[in-house]
């Protein structure tokens, strides 16, 4: 931890004058700058950094210019502040497009490493909500699949799917951390299509324990049938974490299209 901070006169930086970058002049602006050292150099997502007590105390300056800086941090998504525990380094966000492809794609695509943890999984008899959204008769049977997907170890995603029997076989004895390619590599099953709807909602206690999300932490919900030609394949509901995830679209007279 570095000495007690020390605020200069406006415009007077010790720094300039050897030649070395400027930096902040103000405590506050110190404080954010040697706490976003930290995050960058030594801290790792889901880690907490020191509590402002212990802050105040080493760096020498008040409980209000350290809040300060957290906030600063916070409000640029760098620190989350998680009620009653602590404030931690945020993990990664996603900025998604509305288009088909599978968690584990797209998380790669963005240069993280995508984790899957299979919750609960097995048969059971469609009830009608599942059997209208795969076009299957009512107490066919399904694979119910609920799985957590996480990105660089971060919670992301909780996601809860159904899946027909008369497609996929035997498809409880499968890793089941990527469905869509097993779908294709072990069923020659393809996904071509889907249809989406998305909307707002907050994390129930369950949510919120699965997500590691505070109670009614904003999620982005996603109900989504697939499609493989004329069947549908998959009826999928996920929840995702509101301060991770962000949906975009290219907007046309005539509507939404992938940008």
């Amino acid at each position: 931890m570095p000495d007690p901070l020390v605020e200069h006169p406006p415009g007077v930086d010790p720094l300039v004058s050897s030649g070395a970058p400027a930096r902040p002049t103000t405590k506050r602006s110190q404080v954010k700058l040697m706490l976003a050292e930290l995050i960058d150099g030594q801290l790792s997502a889901g880690e907490a950094i020191q509590s402002e007590r212990n802050l105040v105390r080493e760096l020498g300056v008040s409980r209000v210019t350290v809040r300060q800086a957290i906030s600063d941090l916070v409000a640029e998504g760098r620190l989350e502040r998680v009620h009653g525990k602590g404030t931690y380094v945020t993990g990664p966000r996603v900025d998604s497009r509305l288009h088909l492809t599978s968690f584990s794609r797209e998380m790669r695509a963005r240069g993280l490493e995508p984790g899957t943890r299979v919750l609960d999984a097995g048969k059971m008899a469609a009830p009608p909500q599942v059997a209208h959204a795969l076009r299957i008769a009512t107490g066919d049977p399904v694979v119910r699949v609920e799985r957590l997907r996480t990105a660089d170890g971060t919670p992301m995603a909780h996601e809860l799917g159904y899946y027909p029997c008369a497609y996929f076989p035997d498809l409880l004895d499968k890793d089941l951390g990527s469905l869509y390619d097993i779908f294709a590599s072990d069923y020659a099953v393809i996904a071509t299509s889907g249809e989406q709807t998305v909307h707002a909602g907050a994390a129930d206690s369950n949510h919120a324990r699965i997500l590691g999300v505070p109670k009614r932490a904003p999620l982005l919900v996603q109900d989504r049938v697939t499609w493989s030609g004329e069947r549908a394949i998959e009826y999928a509901t996920s929840w995702y974490r509101g301060d991770r995830y962000r949906i975009h679209m290219a907007v046309t007279p005539h509507g939404a299209r992938e940008g």
